[in-house]
């Protein structure tokens, strides 16, 4: 078995470095922990057939966040996969290696290189396996963004609106869920996020409140307005968006998630099993938002994430 990545990093030797670069389709055996570009890349052709098995497919793209390098975003993609095939998903996931440093300190940077790449995301992901589903093939396509790499979900589907060999096709994906999303909250607004709308069935919000790296009072972050993956999303948010509130289950969690990588309050998610199984539950989108049964109302009626309930969604 091989781990997938999509990486739009600068090549350095044999490896991958912290800029813009051209892309790359990579296929990394599953025992190995140092990507190469000799030996893990494919064509693009070669890396459709690997990851495209079955006449329906779901695939999950995963886009990591800032100061992630190759390594971390590695660790990352192979927890997402061990959570995800313990809660019954059977799909691929596919990491989408953007241009990313390894210093707290380059946050600007890493921000700048994000919107730099964005529409490689449009482009060397998610057109490329559209193009598929007229081969008698249904792929269903989804976006799981964690911090900054809610910002480059944003910037690449506006860039897409704009751009002539993007906005004249029909491309869309299925599910979007966000964690820790690192973009404001009030760009999520009908309006202002018409494009991420425009090409989506639904958006997922999930929101942690004491989520330390999103605090305005961060230092990196001065000057930056309220973030979506701290607050939720705006009253003006569309019908297919939806909140999903986790301060509570967070704050009487906390001290039995075992966060290996990252900032505890921002990257718990990747670590929680309650979290895998909510999120599995929307990718299916059998049931409605106010029916999973890892979700329930508060007294205002907002859907709070509960703990574990012990059933898998793949048993619903």
């Amino acid at each position: 078995m091989s781990d997938y990545i999509i990486c739009v990093r600068n090549k350095k030797g044999d490896a991958f470095g912290d800029e813009p670069g051209k892309t790359s389709y990579l296929a990394v055996p599953e025992n190995e922990t140092e990507i190469s570009y000799t030996r893990h890349s494919l064509s693009m052709s070669a890396f459709l057939r690997e990851i495209i098995h079955s006449e329906q497919q779901e695939i999950i793209f995963f886009i990591h966040g800032y100061n992630n390098p190759m390594d971390v975003m590695m660790k990352r993609h192979r927890k997402l996969k061990e959570g995800f095939k313990n809660v019954g998903y059977t799909g691929e996931i596919i990491s989408f290696a953007w241009p990313s440093g390894s210093n707290t300190l380059m946050y600007l940077e890493d921000r700048h290189d994000a919107k730099k790449t964005a529409l490689e995301l449009v482009n060397s992901c998610i057109r490329i396996l559209a193009s598929q589903q007229s081969k008698n093939c249904t792929i269903n396509i989804h976006l799981l963004g964690h911090s900054t790499g809610a910002y480059v979900i944003s910037e690449a589907f506006a860039d897409a609106d704009t751009t002539s060999q993007t906005a004249d096709v029909n491309w869309t994906v299925s599910q979007i869920l966000l964690i820790s999303g690192d973009v404001s909250s009030d760009s999520m607004s009908d309006e202002r996020g018409i494009s991420i709308y425009r090409h989506c069935n639904r958006l997922t919000n999930y929101f942690n409140p004491y989520d330390a790296a999103l605090a305005l009072s961060n230092i990196k972050r001065a000057g930056f307005k309220n973030r979506v993956g701290r607050v939720g999303l705006p009253n003006e948010a569309p019908a297919k968006a939806v909140d999903v509130d986790c301060g509570t289950y967070y704050n009487q969690q906390k001290d039995e998630l075992e966060v290996e990588e990252g900032t505890h309050s921002h990257s718990w998610y990747f670590y929680s099993e309650a979290w895998y199984e909510d999120a599995f539950y929307t990718i299916q989108g059998k049931l409605d938002r106010n029916v999973i049964p890892t979700r329930q109302k508060d007294a205002q009626g907002r859907l709070q994430l509960l703990s574990p309930v012990g059933i898998t969604a793949s048993g619903s």
